[in-house]
């Protein structure tokens, strides 16, 4: 648990079109993406491994916050074996899972509508009907949370 800054963080490549499309115009950075995608997939408790793994970006630019995110999926899902957070690697590795599937639940749930028509391989972002998808974007996110705070506060009524 070093937050390790020479590692290759990668992206499944029939998203690496999207990753570049999506960079500046609904985030700033590949890392804060990719952040969005893993708690996503995270979220949906699913993993998908990559079917074409290609480097995306330095896990340097990966936050501190981020990466306490990270260790804590990775907890989670080892059980809180302590061993399992480490390795950076094998932490990065198992987020990379987490991010893929993350990308699959923003394309069917968000995304497919901003995407050029007849490319599913790997899907491109049509800017010209982009221009509100930043918007979008955000209420979707906020969407997700309000969802998931209801889910808590409902199951805390429940327990008490």
């Amino acid at each position: 648990m070093s937050m390790d800054t020479q590692i290759r963080v990668r992206t499944d490549a029939r998203h690496g079109q999207l990753y570049n499309d999506l960079k500046n115009v609904v985030v700033g950075e590949f890392h804060e993406l990719f952040f969005v995608c893993a708690c996503l997939g995270y979220r949906a408790k699913k993993r998908v491994q990559l079917a074409k793994p290609a480097d995306r970006f330095w896990s340097s630019t990966i936050t501190p916050r981020e990466w306490s995110s990270y260790y804590a999926m990775t907890l989670e899902a080892a059980k809180f074996d302590y061993q399992a957070i480490s390795d950076d690697k094998r932490v990065t590795g198992l987020v990379e899972e987490y991010a893929n599937a993350g990308m699959q639940v923003l394309l069917s749930e968000l995304l497919h509508e901003y995407l050029l028509p007849g490319n599913r391989e790997t899907p491109q972002l049509d800017v010209r009907s982009s221009t509100e998808l930043p918007k979008h974007f955000l209420h979707f996110l906020y969407d997700q949370a309000v969802a998931d705070d209801e889910i808590a506060t409902n199951e805390t009524r429940a327990a008490g």
